[in-house]
């Protein structure tokens, strides 16, 4: 009986996953992978985007940058580093192998075209602690003076984001932020971290977009089919003085594409 008590405690939280209405949702960044839901109507009032985890791709940056003439903060370590390229010929992976080497080559050209869009590219990354290249929000805001500007935060960091965000210190940080977009990786491992930590950000931003990155499977829990990784965007709650839950169904046509161009996108239907 305690058992079922809480199953229906946990089926009850995934409630949280459920975006609301929101008017004005519009795709930045690639078709495909690279490619994120932003809400509209409030571009206007953003000051800079921080955008963690570049990846190689800086569509996202460029058209933020069309959309608003505002600039960007790019953190990423690795677009300069030899070590995931050896990595990958060690491991056999032959074909990511020439693939991330033709990005490690030609990231030069694509790093002298950044001022142009006024995309500062910053080599250090995001951890919950300061410790070499890795800094915390909190180290990143003081040192570009970030505290007072209206916001865009995008995380896209390969699972340190739980780290990053089971500090409740990053929370208040976020006052300013109008809205934030991140990608959560190995859900199957974190799902309870997950739930904490989106519910925490529901204090101040509302969910108004989800959809699943279809390079990971689903897993199952407590008899639900769950993604392996999501990418969420949530909005400042001073845009939405009414919260209506959303009636769409996940992914939305002609808004969404999946992340891996050649397998189907995930169908959402676990909240």
């Amino acid at each position: 009986m305690t058992f079922n008590r809480k199953k229906m405690a946990v089926k009850n939280d995934l409630k949280i996953f459920r975006p609301v209405q929101v008017n004005g949702l519009k795709r930045l960044g690639n078709r495909f992978d690279g490619g994120y839901i932003v809400h509209g109507p409030s571009l206007a009032d953003v000051e800079v985007l921080i955008n963690y985890g570049v990846g190689y791709n800086v569509k996202f940056e460029k058209d933020f940058f069309k959309e608003t003439g505002a600039p960007t903060l790019a953190f990423d370590p690795t677009l300069k580093s030899i070590r995931p390229i050896a990595d990958k010929l060690k491991n056999g992976q032959f074909i990511p192998f020439l693939r991330h080497l033709k990005n490690y080559i030609t990231w030069k050209f694509q790093e002298s075209s950044l001022p142009a869009f006024h995309i500062k590219y910053v080599e250090e990354g995001l951890s919950g602690n300061d410790r070499g290249e890795y800094k915390t929000l909190l180290y990143h805001y003081n040192h570009y003076g970030l505290h007072e500007k209206k916001s865009i935060l995008k995380i896209d960091i390969e699972g340190a984001e739980y780290e990053v965000f089971n500090d409740k210190s990053v929370y208040p940080l976020l006052s300013n932020t109008l809205q934030v977009i991140i990608e959560f990786h190995d859900l199957a491992q974190h799902m309870e971290e997950l739930i904490t930590i989106m519910t925490e950000l529901s204090k101040t931003h509302a969910l108004i977009h989800i959809h699943a990155n279809n390079h990971a499977n689903t897993f199952s829990f407590y008899e639900t089919a769950i993604p392996g990784a999501i990418e969420v965007t949530f909005l400042s709650n001073k845009y939405l003085p009414n919260k209506v839950p959303s009636l769409s169904s996940y992914p939305i046509p002609g808004l969404d594409s999946p992340c891996h161009k050649l397998k189907a996108d995930i169908p959402l239907n676990f909240f």
